[in-house]
């Protein structure tokens, strides 16, 4: 039985996964849950993804960082290479979560708390959005203080804690971050666009643009 990777496209999370799966030619088949839903559902009653299985094998993963791990560990050939996206010493992959748990939790809940009202996909509050703002504000500044002195987030190459960060930053370019928000960030503006060309990921952002102008509060 093959091993499926499920994902959506409106979510976040799944992107470096698949990325992943598809970079070190993993065999692994990747589908939609939307394509059946029903199936997905009985599998993973909590409907998020990414998910991973493979029924034969036993293999059942949720969580990001538990799938990211997985699909580089088995199928990355180059021990270097490895060494090189998980970290070489204890500090390295500390550091490495760090960042990741960091993007996958805190960071996108929050981004997601600010810009999905803006986009009606949630109901738009004024006093609430401030709030959300300020919120969002403080994890950002975390990541362009850090990025002012440091090339990548960890060490002097791309981890996989480059990976993570950027997908969820690419929430926030794709719908929110215009020009006006860049020139605030420039720091991390100039770290996005260096690791969306990386070839980790460079297949998935080729087609993938910084939002002209920020989306306005409801009327």
């Amino acid at each position: 039985m093959t091993t499926t990777l499920y994902y959506a496209p409106r979510f976040i999370r799944p992107i470096i996964p698949m990325c992943l799966a598809e970079y070190f030619n993993s065999g692994i088949q990747i589908v939609d849950i939307d394509t059946d839903m029903e199936k997905f559902s009985r599998d993973f009653p909590l409907k998020q993804c990414p998910a991973l299985i493979n029924k034969e094998t036993g293999l059942y993963l949720t969580e990001t960082i538990s799938i990211q791990h997985y699909l580089i560990k088995p199928f990355c050939k180059d021990p270097k290479e490895v060494k090189k996206l998980l970290g070489s010493t204890v500090l390295e992959e500390a550091e490495i979560l760090r960042w990741d748990a960091l993007s996958v939790s805190d960071f996108l809940n929050r981004e997601a708390a600010y810009v999905k009202p803006l986009l009606g996909l949630l109901p738009y509050d004024a006093d609430a959005s401030v709030i959300a703002k300020k919120q969002l504000d403080v994890v950002v500044q975390i990541f362009e203080d850090h990025l002012k002195n440091h090339e990548f987030l960890v060490g002097d190459h791309i981890t996989l804690a480059d990976l993570s960060v950027t997908s969820s930053f690419f929430f926030g370019f794709n719908y929110a971050y215009d020009e006006n928000w860049s020139q605030q960030y420039p720091n991390i503006t100039r770290w996005y666009k260096e690791i969306t060309k990386s070839p980790y990921v460079s297949k998935f952002f080729s087609d993938k643009q910084q939002v002209k102008s920020a989306p306005q509060p409801p009327k």
